[in-house]
């Protein structure tokens, strides 16, 4: 499984490779939680997945926080001569009769083709494999879309990219209280997790928290106080995460020595409803 992250590729070198160890991190407890062993190896802006369960290991990632997508691979080499017979095999279950279909490449490192000249020569030797399923080559709306992603000696191959959660990976941005009092707090919640948070719930409704099973394994929780502030300090957090719209906060914005968070402020309902279905999919 190849995964792909996004914002914390852009952090300097040292923050990017503590935030990248700390998705790896969450990549392997969620496995071993899963009973899914794994063996997880890096290059640069790439994380690969190798595991017993291909698609349990599919639905680990896409409740990975920091995980912008990820895709089923199989594995080739730079060679060229090599590379285009594995293309052709991967690609003949894939075409069928008067199919359209393009090669999509990058590489990154040194070879003696460009990712231009490396696409049309795969894209050839595909067109003469299935000559007689009269398949032709469109490059806007291909039926069947062939990606070979080249990095130094090694390539691979994919037909399809699976969406992940994004954000950033869990525990990279401190311990925030996270008080979910309605369903709207579930969704602050889900969002303050995306933003990077490690967080306590605040809730006296534990019905709730099953929601986050997938997304936040042992997640804690303790009982509802009304002083969040307060609660917050007690158990050492960096902030407090309310579910408040811009009209519960123009009536008297929480107060206190820790910074309050609104990430629903900005939401419409309908925004929050389809926020909660995604979480409960």
């Amino acid at each position: 499984m190849m995964v792909r992250y996004g914002e914390l590729g852009l952090k300097s070198p040292s923050v990017r490779r503590r935030f990248e160890n700390a998705l790896l991190d969450d990549i392997r407890r969620r496995h071993a939680l899963a009973r899914v062993p794994c063996v997880i190896s890096t290059m640069r802006g790439r994380i690969f997945v190798d595991s017993d369960d291909w698609r349990k290991s599919c639905e680990i990632l896409s409740h990975t926080f920091g995980v912008v997508s990820f895709s089923p691979v199989t594995r080739s080499v730079s060679d060229p001569e090599k590379l285009t017979q594995d293309t052709v095999e991967f690609a003949r279950p894939l075409i069928f009769d008067g199919a359209s279909f393009a090669i999509r490449s990058r590489r990154s490192g040194n070879h003696p083709y460009t990712s231009q000249t490396l696409a049309e020569a795969l894209g050839a030797a595909v067109l003469k494999d299935n000559e007689a399923k009269h398949i032709h080559v469109s490059l806007d709306e291909p039926d069947v879309e062939i990606s070979v992603e080249v990095r130094d000696t090694l390539a691979f191959l994919f037909s399809s990219a699976l969406a992940g959660p994004g954000g950033m990976p869990l525990g990279t941005q401190g311990r925030m209280l996270c008080v979910i009092e309605d369903e709207r707090g579930i969704a602050s919640t889900w969002l303050m997790m995306k933003r990077g948070c490690s967080a306590i719930v605040s809730t006296k409704d534990l019905q709730t928290l099953p929601v986050f099973d997938k997304w936040y394994p042992n997640l804690k929780s303790i009982d509802l106080q009304k002083d969040a502030m307060k609660q917050a300090a007690e158990t050492e957090c960096i902030g407090v995460a309310l579910s408040w719209n811009l009209h519960a906060i123009e009536k008297g914005a929480l107060k206190g020595d820790l910074p309050a968070f609104y990430p629903l402020v900005g939401m419409n309902d309908e925004e929050v409803s389809a926020l909660l279905a995604k979480i409960r999919a």
